[in-house]
């Protein structure tokens, strides 16, 4: 007997299967901060670094980013991760 789930649609560990579900509020104007944002959407959660390494940005442009999304409470941080609030 052949397992029901042998091959693995790449979409399912990145998110929603339909992105259109996934809105940027209009309040965001900058490309950076609605690329940070959409990730987070999309991974549910993740660190400063994953972010560094995922987003190919540099610390110092994601930390800005982050606070004003968590100024916003768009993004709450939980000990070292960012995760995206209840819409």
């Amino acid at each position: 007997m052949s397992n029901a789930h042998t091959e693995s649609n790449p979409t399912d560990q990145y998110g929603p299967v339909d992105p259109e579900s996934v809105s940027v509020p209009t309040e965001l104007t900058s490309d950076g901060t609605k690329l940070v944002y959409l990730y987070l959407q999309l991974t549910g959660e993740s660190t400063l670094t994953e972010l560094n390494q995922s987003l190919e940005m540099k610390s110092i442009s994601l930390l800005p980013i982050l606070e004003t999304l968590v100024n916003r409470d768009l993004v709450s941080r939980d000990g070292n991760a960012y995760l995206p609030t209840a819409a």
